[in-house]
């Protein structure tokens, strides 16, 4: 991989991570059953913002292509996210096992929240499957809400 890739590929786990993280912080300071809400439209902002896509896409496509990519974007699901949350609110390098405690769930319902997260995005931008693919970003986030929020509590 080139140096002028990586340099890209951490650009975009960076705004990813911060913007991810900056929401789960609000979202955590807010109403509760807001959380997945809040979540899941940070989410959507950089998937569906042209700039940011083409790198996200990038990233996960190296992330189900190869062991090295998968390292990558594991260590930033549970690192990076989690302390980017954790700085927001206070908690210094919090990571999923801090954050699951901070929300009162176990860190595998915050693995499972993630999932279904990943799944919808890899079928939504990489497979192109439709009628996912096409439906309104509201329409996606009111249909995945309940499920997100029924894993945070």
């Amino acid at each position: 991989m080139s140096e002028a890739t990586e340099v890209e590929e951490r650009s975009a786990l960076d705004s990813l991570g911060g913007a991810l993280g900056d929401a789960g912080a609000n979202a955590l300071a807010g109403a509760r059953d807001e959380l997945a809400e809040k979540l899941l439209r940070a989410a959507f902002v950089l998937w569906e913002d042209p700039q940011v896509r083409p790198r996200l896409l990038g990233l996960l496509t190296a992330a189900v292509n190869s062991d090295e990519g998968a390292d990558q974007m594991r260590g930033f699901l549970t690192n990076q996210l989690f302390a980017q949350a954790g700085k927001s609110i206070g908690i210094a390098d919090m990571d999923i096992y801090q954050a699951a405690e901070t929300i009162g769930v176990p860190a595998v319902n915050v693995n499972a929240a993630t999932s279904q997260v990943w799944g919808v995005v890899l079928m939504r931008y990489i497979v192109k499957l439709e009628p996912i693919a096409s439906t309104p970003v509201d329409e996606l986030v009111a249909l995945l809400k309940p499920t997100i929020q029924r894993y945070l509590g």
